[in-house]
């Protein structure tokens, strides 16, 4: 008659890496979708200062709109480095105001790297 011992049960060693590696490629392949630059646009409307100051102001803008699209899909707007301004693209119109003042209109497109 044979003892009755308890049944040994035999277990696959579980491959622990797996796992997390797959998530982690997710991960890496879902930040790679959302990384990217999104391009923005400013508007300035007609405005009583100088060109200079009018496309700076626009391009300000653009590069809000730009980083709030950014956030909107999941990312992170990337900060300027080094105090260096990321310029964008700039047109003006000028026109003569009712008191004979130019005033400037400044439309922009930037963008900002997202990440």
């Amino acid at each position: 008659m044979r003892s009755s011992s308890p049944t040994r049960i035999h277990r696959t060693p579980r491959r622990s890496g797996v796992v997390p590696l797959t998530t982690l490629a997710f991960l890496l392949i879902a930040a790679t979708a959302l990384a990217g630059q999104y391009p923005g646009r400013g508007d300035t409307g007609w405005v009583h200062v100088g060109k200079r100051d009018c496309c700076n102001d626009a391009i300000a803008l653009a590069q809000e709109d730009s980083a709030f699209v950014c956030r909107n899909v999941g990312g992170r707007p990337a900060p300027m480095h080094g105090g260096v301004q990321r310029r964008g693209f700039c047109s003006w119109e000028s026109t003569l105001a009712d008191d004979g003042v130019a005033v400037f209109r400044c439309l922009a497109e930037a963008t900002v790297p997202c990440r």
